[in-house]
């Protein structure tokens, strides 16, 4: 079982794909879409941000 930490970690990183899914489009991305594209809710992807840990390859510029 993933602990909570883990679970900010995956929501953090599905938010990353689709953040930069966005980007190659040019389209201005908000969380309200993140949430459509991910299917989490707004509230676990502000605490993602906060409390997630990517790879240190990966960035959230």
């Amino acid at each position: 079982m993933l602990n909570i930490h883990d679970r900010y970690s995956i929501v953090l990183y599905q938010t990353y794909m689709a953040r930069h899914q966005a980007s190659r489009t040019s389209q201005k991305i908000t969380i309200q879409m993140l949430s459509q594209y991910t299917g989490f809710s707004e509230e676990i992807i502000l605490e993602a941000l906060e409390f997630g840990k990517l790879s240190p390859d990966l960035s959230l510029r």
